[in-house]
């Protein structure tokens, strides 16, 4: 029986990540290969016959890399987000794969956090035998504002999640510690597997009259298209200063991915000059590069391995947008082996750039083949057997547990009634708007990192009611290290201050008739100050009072204090007039009255499905200090039901009240 692997490629603004995936595709000749293809699909290019192609919603980036969108109109980014993040499950769940092969993430591609760690979470959980690759390239981009925070998150997740890490280079020309120094601190097993590159092609498949000419060709490639417009327009200014003086054809790829309107514009331009061919995108790209006398690109790692196996005279003028160093790095270090020559973007005029081009192409070509390793996609192949392989024979030492109760296609009653009103909802065309907040935050307890790793898993955020007063230090490095895993994944809110009963007699209450409004205003107060000192800019101004209730006058001070969100559990009269917004639960998981008492599925499931159908938001609230086994399984399977409908929409009180906004933003434009 062949290994299986799935592979995950997201390319957001070029082709050079999908093409060094692919030909590591090719080098696992003897493997089951589903490819999650998460860019935008490049026409013509040809997948290997031994792969599954799933290609998820298109996501995409602009050059400076720090926002992303969906990539087809129409869509929005979240509701592609939940689509993309329910299919990743949904495959991996499917095709159980020995091997689980992550290109680039955790040391690039952050904001795919939120569909990755989910998965990464639930093999670690339940000590899948699936092993966890990341697939590196040479050179890292190490320039970052918050770089030393970037470095920590790749770490962390690499020593939770990974088994082995790849790096796609020949340390002899470049290893990985020069663009991440703290590569000692990464526990798994690394492995350099040379560069992984495109053999040159034994025949050439291009037009005849190309190979025919006894004219120079000079071929212009910039890659997938979004960036390097620069480059194409000075080189066909280069190239009509040349045409008399020094005869040449000229073949620019502009690049699958080019917007239209820019491709209509070069065509328009290269239309007056007959030495000048334009095509967006070739599958041949190597046969034309092996004919090129003169190859003028970027620098990017399959555009310089192509070059290297075929030996083409070239030109490369680095990218460097978003302040991107990894092109001059490598450029700079192949101009010190004489395999190119390097144009920096501030020289990129007509004039200097028809120059090098001349002499360049007068320059006796290099005799001595360079050295690199090349190889790769093979050795790529061989690693992942190994590692299985290893896997195998430690299975005896690792237990495998189950996350939750569910068998095969059993379902309890429960569970088959709450997903047969979600598909009535969702062929209602209808949304469900839910979210989960859990109490008394104060210590970094078992059963609190229990619950963040069932959430994490599930790629569901959650809500925090922080206690100030009690918040230790550990508490705090816990929740801002998950923060950094997935952004705005944990809603951290205030819980009283002490979470201390004032009241003699009656109800339990730390703001309630027994104390003056001074009083509570100061605790209050400090309680804000000591969540925005440990928590910054991730603290969110809502309040939660501790057993669920405050007297009136607090919520003056509320406002006062500049509280946005006031959640308990929801009451028949809703608290309104005030600046802040109530959000507030609208089940519990427990019974309260003589201890806390699990209610029983069979009372929680039916009160969920009618809330879902009546209420605006539904929110359920959460006590991880009084959770065992019997609630943590319940709660799993709860999720995972939930989760697979993206009708379900999760929330922070956050997001919520960023669609309570929107709503009253839209009425007022109304009136």
């Amino acid at each position: 029986m062949k290994k299986r692997v799935l592979i995950y490629c997201q390319h957001v603004l070029g082709i050079g990540h999908l093409v060094r995936s692919l030909e590591i595709v090719r080098g696992l000749k003897d493997w089951d290969v589903t490819f999650l293809n998460g860019g935008d699909l490049c026409p013509g290019m040809e997948f290997p016959p031994q792969t599954e192609v799933v290609n998820l919603p298109p996501i995409k980036s602009e050059s400076d890399f720090k926002t992303i969108q969906a990539s087809e109109n129409g869509q929005g980014l979240e509701a592609v987000k939940r689509i993309r993040a329910s299919r990743i499950q949904a495959e991996f769940a499917r095709i159980k794969p020995d091997v689980f092969l992550i290109e680039m993430f955790p040391f690039g591609r952050k904001h795919f956090a939120y569909e990755l760690v989910p998965v990464l979470e639930q093999i670690r959980l339940k000590k899948m035998q699936t092993a966890v690759v990341c697939s590196l390239r040479d050179i890292l981009v190490n320039n970052k504002r918050n770089q030393a925070q970037h470095n920590e998150r790749a770490i962390t997740l690499m020593n939770r999640y990974f088994d082995l890490l790849l790096v796609h280079s020949d340390p002899r020309f470049q290893t990985l510690d020069e663009t991440f120094p703290q590569v000692q601190e990464l526990q798994c097993d690394i492995r350099y597997t040379g560069f992984v590159s495109q053999p040159a092609p034994q025949v050439l498949a291009m037009p005849s009259d190309l190979q025919t000419s006894d004219q120079p060709m000079i071929l212009v490639s910039i890659g997938g298209g979004r960036v390097g417009f620069e480059l194409v327009e000075c080189a066909l200014q280069a190239s009509a200063q040349l045409r008399a003086s020094f005869p040449h054809r000229m073949m620019i790829l502009t690049g699958p991915y080019m917007p239209e309107d820019q491709f209509k514009l070069f065509l328009t331009l290269a239309a007056m000059q007959e030495q000048v061919t334009i095509l967006r995108y070739t599958p041949d790209f190597l046969s034309y590069l092996r004919e090129a006398s003169l190859s003028v690109s970027m620098a990017g790692y399959n555009t310089c391995m192509n070059l290297l196996a075929t030996g083409t005279k070239a030109l490369v003028i680095p990218f460097t947008g978003g302040g991107n160093t990894e092109q001059t790095i490598r450029a700079e270090k192949l101009a010190q082996l004489g395999a190119v020559g390097v144009v920096s973007p501030s020289q990129l005029r007509p004039d200097y750039l028809a120059e090098r081009m001349i002499q360049t192409l007068q320059t006796p070509t290099q005799t001595q083949a360079l050295s690199l390793d090349q190889d790769g996609a093979m050795k790529t192949a061989a690693c992942l057997e190994e590692l299985v392989e290893r896997k195998k024979s430690l299975s005896g030492d690792m237990v495998p547990v189950s996350f939750s109760l569910q068998n095969g296609n059993h379902r309890i009653t429960w569970q088959r009634e709450l997903r047969a009103s979600l598909k009535l909802i969702q062929a209602e065309g209808k949304e469900v708007q839910i979210f989960f907040r859990d109490d008394d935050i104060d210590e970094d307890e078992k059963s609190l990192v229990r619950l963040l790793d069932l959430f994490l898993a599930h790629g569901a955020p959650l809500n925090l009611a922080i206690i100030p007063d009690l918040l230790s230090d550990a508490t705090v490095r816990q929740l801002l290290m998950r923060d950094l895993w997935i952004p705005e994944s944990l809603g951290l809110i205030q819980h009283g201050w002490r979470h201390t009963n004032h009241e003699q007699e009656g109800r339990k209450c730390e703001f309630g008739i027994s104390r003056s409004l001074a009083d509570k205003f100061n605790d209050i107060a400090r309680g804000k100050s000591r969540l925005e000192e440990a928590f910054g800019p991730r603290y969110y101004p809502a309040f939660t009072p501790p057993w669920n209730r405050c007297t009136e006058d607090t919520f003056g001070v509320l406002d006062e204090l500049g509280f946005v969100v006031f959640s308990k559990d929801q009451g028949k009269e809703p608290v309104e007039g005030h600046r802040f917004q109530e959000i507030s639960t609208t089940l519990d998981l427990y019974r309260w009255k003589d201890g806390a008492t699990l209610k029983p599925a069979d009372e929680i499931v039916p009160a969920l499905i009618s809330q879902m159908r009546e209420l605006d938001r539904v929110g359920i609230l959460l006590h991880h200090k009084v959770m065992d086994d019997t609630a943590f399984t319940f709660l799993d399977q709860l999720l995972d039901e939930l989760r697979q409908f993206p009708v379900v929409r999760f929330h922070t009180l956050k997001t919520l009240m960023q669609q309570v906004e929107t709503a009253q933003s839209v009425s007022w434009s109304e009136t």
